[in-house]
């Protein structure tokens, strides 16, 4: 007996799933530049009806990944907002997990995504705020509120968030994601210090 048009296989969620990981995949090894339907089935071997099948269309299909790659930072995100000693030790833990992911992960990259996608679609742009960038900066904003010696008003912290991710991100998508590596090089861990440093003393005047 046919199935009924509009309904689902009994393993959709495990294929989309798997789908949706192939493309994310896709999303932050390809060029730097807005994939169409077309190119993201082609990454994944599938065809476009079988895309709008599981994600409807494709700003559907970029939100989805968006909120995948949120379920993965999540739990760094998490644990990362376990209290330090002071803020000198926060801000240790900070550079020490989010350079290390700027440089030799994904982060950069799927920052990079979001960002393409979402300055040329309002909506994508409001779920990479949602998904990725407020949360990255509510997980610091968290970590200063429990830290002894963090700034005390919610002004202070988010100048304090902004302030910390700001440069690392600039930094790396400059070097590794626009070509400044080659063309215009710079100590990333000669600055990272500098910056360290100066981020640490500012913060223990606020």
């Amino acid at each position: 007996m046919p199935r009924p048009s509009g309904a689902r296989n009994h393993d959709f969620d495990e294929k989309r799933a798997a789908l949706l990981n192939t493309l994310t995949r896709y999303a932050l090894t390809a060029d730097l530049r807005r994939p169409s339907l077309r190119q993201f089935a082609m990454a994944a071997k599938q065809s476009e009806p079988t895309l709008r099948h599981y994600f409807g269309d494709r700003q559907g299909l970029v939100i989805e990944i968006l909120e995948n790659l949120r379920s993965r930072a999540m739990p760094l995100w998490i644990a990362f907002e376990e209290p330090s000693e002071n803020v000198d030790a926060a801000l240790d833990a900070y550079f020490a997990l989010v350079s290390e992911g700027l440089r030799h992960g994904q982060f950069a990259r799927a920052h990079a995504f979001g960002l393409i996608e979402g300055l040329a679609d309002e909506m994508v742009g409001r779920a990479y705020l949602e998904k990725l960038l407020e949360p990255a900066l509510q997980s610091l904003c968290d970590k200063l509120r429990v830290t002894p010696g963090g700034p005390s008003s919610e002004a202070g912290l988010r100048a304090a968030a902004l302030a910390i991710l700001s440069p690392l991100m600039l930094m790396t998508l400059h070097q590794d994601l626009l070509g400044g590596a080659k063309t215009a090089p710079i100590d990333m861990e000669a600055v990272t210090r500098i910056l360290r440093a100066g981020l640490g003393r500012g913060l223990s005047a606020a």
